[in-house]
């Protein structure tokens, strides 16, 4: 039994106090409302937005045993508009996944994490992923349809999987990304605000999975709700702070804390060398992009000395303070941090004063995942905590945080401080809400510097457009002005910004997405192949005129251009590239640093603004990485796309330790090894070759080595290789190969191909079972499982024999047990168990069979089941198909459908459209088309991908509209993914269960 009033003391054994009386009342009113959450949940920055997370885990956990009634979704994905330099959301997520997981007997969260268990299976109660750029044959993040789940990601990332075209997924898993976030999954979008397209969006598909669009009522759970301190004239229904919440007094004292903002206009004269006031408009296209620039660092690095001389004085009551510097551009960004740090350095031959000179720190959006956990461990000192009223923080020096956007949202710290550049009314409130946000009793420096060029008539910003200038004027009518000469200022506490009313001019700009026609749906639902009228998903999530975070960069130092197409694809299936190495960038940014033209990209900013410029010619090739895809190739700059992942060469520079600088030529620093280390245990990988060397080994003395050892057939390769002059952390990549996991190491000295005396350039080491003194925690990003595989090729792979009848066995257990802990209907989970055991009914084929036993053209004996192979036990040669006589486009599940089609066994299922669908599309082809090609098909023996396929007069396009119809285009997708997931599990488990047996 687990009451609703038990959520605070599971709360309190979580958090370790007590909480917000608004968090309790949201949770009753959601039970109340039988598990619908209200359109928008309006509350202040700091008042503990990400706790929606605790609550909608609570209610699935009310809700985990009602099976088909359930009104919980299992997966509630996290979302903000913007890039990222802490997520405080994923932070919480983690911090209730691992609570879950070590619960105490007896305790409220042990109640909760038991029923979590029911729908999760042999899974955790929860997992806590974050989707931070597709990556192609990543891990999955959802193992199983039904594991409770936490995703904490961007719009662009959750917003192209919602409408079948996810950023980074390969074409065949679009379908199960769609389903799992389209279906039975709550989307809490914070800030709000500046989301309005893609809340328009959502409100589409909510309407498009209404029962006016769908013949069956089988539909999962499925929500949105806005988390917004301004949610504007479009919030629908909205949850606030009651009485309750004022009268708490931790929440009250951040509700009330005054926040006095000086306003800094531009000075008089400023550029013209004369006293009068600068005229409106007036001299904003004289200046130079290079002026411009060094006037704002000048003015903002003058009030940043201002705030440090306010707090020299202790009663202040912030020695060593800390101050936040945030700025519209990420460019800009950066040239205020260098003109502080050379300012504001210790003299360089005084060592004791750089203990007293203050720190700076540099963030930005576009960085790296794993540059950018180590800059944000530095924030440490200033998260935001309770304080006790006589309490007092002390630093040991002052701290300042240079920022732009990113520190708006997902990072929960309290600063004493803060300097922004002039912005629209609702993002300089939530930059507000950094300082002082725990209500500490402190005097808070705070100013607003605006630009000439930000509040002239004619100004049109790229990001903000004209609200810069409405917000300035409307700022100026309600400042307090002392009555002698001093410094008008706006206080923005909460409480008393809540008092006024800006108007909507002086608030961000909210363009509209396009409207989502049934047209539009239908074209997106169809992802093998995608169609040449494809709408433009990024219209969808930014609306027309903003730009989307739409392509994904990862540095290489062993990637070369001059290298075939096949060598690096090899390089990249053996070294796979990991979300914690790539940055998110805009197309547009991208085309023209690989241009070299206007590399800086000035209008650059950490939230969608309108496109840049992206028309050139030429530029630097890239390696567009597709997966296991033909389409993995080196490519010019005007052949990407969105949603592209690209590899990029270390030599090309373009990114530092704190992130994106495409002025840099200094050659940047691979981290894939670091980016990998979370996998370590699992799968473990060495490169050494070229660009990784730091010139200690010469790329002709390598090469000669390496040929050598494979001449040699050399045993030991690795204890060869360390006795070259490596670089330290290379050496100790090498020496933890010495742990690999039974003691297995592969080692391919083809990858890199050979240089022009046939030597071979490079080599890799692989532990394919991990290494044994890597830590035992899960990979945080993408669920940390292993990789799914998509084609005949890889899946059939598989190391170890596996029987086809076992196989067929396994995944219908395993779906018949995933349709249950979703929830579906008896009759359904037994129509998935069905498709289950015949979907791999095309494997019997005596070619593939031949393929399967190494190219044998008898392929085993066929009255053995025990012979009748799914999965092969050892890596096959390209030459081994050939050799088998099968078709090069030739696709099992097609011959399946086509043997299913004629099996007695589909008649007695409750839908056999259904059924058929699921084996033609399990491996995500087919939708609506097929590749597949055999030369032996006549009629009436023919498969789906021909038109002359009949089943019951539909063709197989005209079945996919027949199902969509019925069970609409998301359903549908959950529940091919329901059979997909079985399939892939049950492949994991069949690789365990032998290994288990083999030990």
């Amino acid at each position: 039994m687990l009451p609703v009033d038990d959520f605070a003391a599971f709360f309190e054994e979580v958090h370790g106090f007590p909480p917000f009386p608004w968090q309790k009342c949201l949770l009753a009113e959601i039970v109340a409302r039988n598990g619908t959450w209200p359109d928008t949940l309006d509350l202040p920055t700091g008042s503990g937005k990400t706790a929606a997370i605790d609550i909608a885990i609570f209610h699935l956990a009310l809700e985990a045993e009602r099976g088909e009634e359930r009104r919980a979704p299992v997966r509630i994905a996290f979302v903000v508009d913007r890039r990222l330099v802490v997520d405080d959301a994923f932070g919480r997520a983690r911090k209730l996944e691992a609570a879950l997981a070590a619960a105490a007997p007896g305790s409220v969260t042990a109640r909760v994490a038991e029923r979590l268990r029911r729908l999760s299976g042999d899974g955790p109660p929860l997992m806590a992923c974050r989707l931070r750029g597709g990556i192609p044959r990543e891990n999955d993040w959802a193992r199983t349809p039904s594991q409770p789940t936490v995703l904490c990601s961007t719009v662009d990332q959750i917003g192209s999987r919602l409408l079948f075209r996810g950023y980074g997924v390969s074409d065949v898993m679009q379908p199960v990304h769609a389903g799992l976030v389209g279906s039975d999954c709550l989307i809490l979008l914070d800030e709000a605000h500046l989301a309005e397209p893609f809340r328009q969006t959502m409100s589409w598909v909510a309407f498009y999975r209404g029962p006016g669009w769908r013949e069956r009522d089988i539909a999962a759970p499925w929500g949105f709700s806005l988390l917004t301190a301004t949610p504007g004239k479009r919030a629908g229904e909205a949850f606030a702070l009651d009485e309750a919440d004022r009268a708490n007094p931790v929440l009250n004292r951040r509700l009330e804390a005054a926040k006095p903002a000086i306003l800094r206009g531009p000075l008089k004269g400023c550029g013209k060398g004369k006293g009068a006031a600068e005229t409106e408009g007036e001299g904003d296209e004289r200046d130079s992009g290079d002026a411009e620039l060094a006037r704002r660092c000048s003015a903002i690095v003058a009030e940043v000395r201002k705030a440090l001389g306010h707090f020299e004085d202790a009663g202040n009551g912030a020695p060593g303070p800390a101050i936040g510097v945030v700025v519209n551009r990420v460019a800009r960004a950066r040239a205020v941090f260098e003109r502080l740090s050379k300012e504001l350095a210790a003299p360089p031959d005084d060592e004791s004063a750089a203990a007293t000179h203050p720190e700076i720190i540099l963030m930005i959006g576009p960085a790296r995942p794993v540059d950018r956990d180590d800059l944000a461990e530095r924030l440490q000192p200033i998260r935001t905590r309770a304080w006790a009223p006589d309490e007092r923080r002390e630093l040991d020096r002052p701290l300042i945080v240079v920022a732009t956007q990113c520190i708006e949202a997902g990072v929960d710290i309290d600063l004493d401080g803060l300097i922004t550049e002039a912005a629209p009314l609702d993002c300089l409130r939530q930059r507000f809400g950094r300082l002082n946000r725990a209500g500490r009793d402190i005097r808070p420096y705070a100013a607003i510097v605006a630009d000439k060029t930000d509040i002239a008539a004619r100004t049109d910003d790229p990001v903000y457009g004209k609200a810069i200038k409405s917000a300035w004027t409307w700022l100026e009518a309600v400042a307090t002005k002392p009555p002698k000469k001093g410094d008008a200022f706006v206080d923005f506490g909460i409480e008393a910004m809540k008092a006024l009313r800006p108007p909507s001019e002086a608030l961000t700009e909210k363009p509209d997405a396009p409207v989502l026609l049934p047209a539009h749906l239908d074209l997106l639902s169809q992802t093998s192949p995608i169609p040449a009228a494809d709408p433009e998903v990024a219209l969808y999530l930014h609306g027309p005129v903003r730009q989307p975070d739409a392509i994904t960069v990862v540095w290489r130092a062993d990637v070369n251009p001059e290298w075939k197409d096949q060598n690096v694809a090899r390089l990249l299936t053996l070294v796979p590239l990991r979300p914690g190495e790539a940055v998110e960038l805009p197309l547009w940014a991208v085309r023209r640093w690989l241009e070299e033209r206007g590399a800086s990209a000035g209008d650059l900013a950490d939230v969608p603004a309108r496109a840049g410029d992206d028309e050139g010619a030429g530029g630097r090739k890239v390696f567009r990485w597709k997966g296991e895809d033909e389409r993995s190739q080196w490519v010019a700059p005007s052949d990407l796309r969105p949603g592209d992942t690209i590899v990029v060469p270390a030599s090309y520079g373009g990114v530092d330790g704190f992130g994106w600088n495409p002025v840099s030529k200094v050659d940047t620093i691979d981290v894939a090894q670091k980016a990998a280390e979370p996998f370590a245990r699992r799968r473990f990988v060495v490169r050494v070759a070229p660009g990784l060397l730091e010139g200690r080994v010469s790329e002709g003395a390598l090469a000669g080595m390496l040929a050598t050892l494979r001449a040699e057939r050399a045993q030991n390769v690795r204890q060869a290789l360390l006795e070259l002059d490596l670089p330290e952390g290379l050496r100790q990549a090498l020496e933890r190969l010495g742990t690999a996991r039974r003691q297995r190491i592969v080692v391919d000295f083809g990858v890199y191909g050979e240089n022009e005396n046939g030597e071979p350039r490079g080599v890799v080491l692989v532990a394919p079972f991990g290494i044994a003194d890597a830590a035992k925690e899960n990979a945080e990003d993408e669920g940390g499982g292993t990789s799914s595989t998509e084609d005949d090729t890889a899946g059939s792979i598989f190391g170890m024999p596996v029987s086809l009848r076992q196989h067929a066995e396994d995944v219908e257990a395993k779906a018949e047990e995933f349709a249950r802990l979703v929830g579906l209907p008896p009759a359904y989970a037994a129509d998935l168990g069905l498709a289950a055991s015949l979907h791999d009914l095309g494997k019997a084929d005596p070619r593939f069979q031949a393929w399967m036993h190494f190219g044998d053209p008898l392929g085993g004996n066929p009255d053995d089941e025990a012979d009748v192979l799914a999965k092969s036990g050892r890596p096959l040669p390209p030459i081994a198909r050939e050799k088998a006589g099968l078709p090069p486009r030739w696709r099992h599940e097609a011959l399946s459908v086509r043997l299913a089609r004629d099996d007695a066994r589909l008649m007695e299922a409750s839908d056999p459209d259904l059924v058929l669908w699921l084996i033609g599309t399990h491996h995500g082809c087919g939708r609506p088309l097929f590749p597949h090609e055999d030369p032996t098909d006549t009629l009436p023996y023919v498969g789906p991908q021909s038109l002359a396929f009949d089943w019951n007069g539909l063709d197989w396009p005209s079945l996919f509209a027949r199902l969509k119809a019925r069970y609409g285009v998301w359903e549908l997708a959950r529940l091919e993914a329901i059979l997909r997931l079985a399939d892939h599990r049950a492949s994991e488990d069949a690789r365990e269960r032998i290994l288990g047996e083999a030990r």
